[in-house]
């Protein structure tokens, strides 16, 4: 920016401004000396339509800027301001260049300047707290955010809850499964066994040659030479039997 446009922004438009308001004093304090307020209270008149300008202009702005509500009433109460102090200095210049003279209307219209301008201050000093700031707005999300969560959770913990009862369900029926194959393998083995190791019959009689026969089976079945107590076994027998026929091999 270009130095002499900082030098009107930092002294010639504050100068302006106070010249302007300097000379808006004179006829504000004579139009409302002409609405009946005495010499006392006159001078209020001025700072009450020079404040409400500001103030409107620097709340309308702020307003657009920000994007809050409340932006219309705001630039209405600006624009009220300065018919306002342009409507009060041509008034007061007319009356006394004698081009007009005061009248009951004038005297009511003058005298409601201050309450209205009151009422429209407060009313926009009330409007912000209507929109909702950056600070509340990260409260709001926060809040927001935490709700969803929860309910998140809440939701994926019923389901896994719900996934894990049927895992649990199925485990326990294939444990059921799995105990009753067990069992079904283990009386196949027991009645393999029990085929494979022939009982002696009652009244039956051992001799060498059945001795002979299931050591030469055994061997056959396993491969390795097998032992008496193998032998007996397999036959039924006991050792003093099995010895008593004298088998070749023994």
């Amino acid at each position: 920016m270009p130095w002499y446009i900082k030098a009107v922004l930092r002294f010639a438009l504050p100068a302006a401004c106070l010249a302007a308001l300097y000379l808006s004093i004179p006829g504000e304090i004579s139009l409302a000396s002409t609405a009946g307020w005495s010499a006392r209270y006159a001078p209020a008149m001025p700072v009450c339509l020079s404040v409400y300008a500001l103030s409107a202009g620097a709340i309308a702005t702020y307003r657009r800027k920000a994007k809050l509500p409340g932006q219309a009433t705001a630039l209405i109460g600006a624009l009220m301001a300065l018919l306002l102090a342009m409507s009060a200095q041509s008034i007061s210049h007319l009356i006394e260049q004698t081009y007009m003279a005061g009248s009951a209307f004038l005297t009511v219209a003058v005298s409601c300047i201050p309450p209205l301008v009151i009422g429209h201050l407060i009313h926009m000093a009330e409007t912000p707290s209507q929109a909702v700031s950056a600070s509340e707005e990260i409260d709001e999300l926060r809040e927001t955010n935490s709700r969803l969560l929860t309910a998140l959770i809440e939701h994926e913990g019923k389901a896994l809850l719900s996934r894990t009862v049927a895992v649990l369900g199925v485990t326990k029926h294939l444990e059921l499964k799995a105990g009753a194959a067990v069992e079904e393998a283990a009386e196949t083995i027991d009645s393999i066994e029990l085929d494979m190791t022939p009982r002696k019959r009652g009244g039956t009689r051992v001799t060498g040659q059945d001795i002979e026969e299931a050591r030469e089976r055994l061997a056959r079945d396993s491969g390795e030479k097998p032992t008496v107590a193998r032998v007996c076994e397999f036959l039924g027998i006991s050792p003093a039997t099995y010895y008593r026929h004298h088998p070749r091999t023994a």
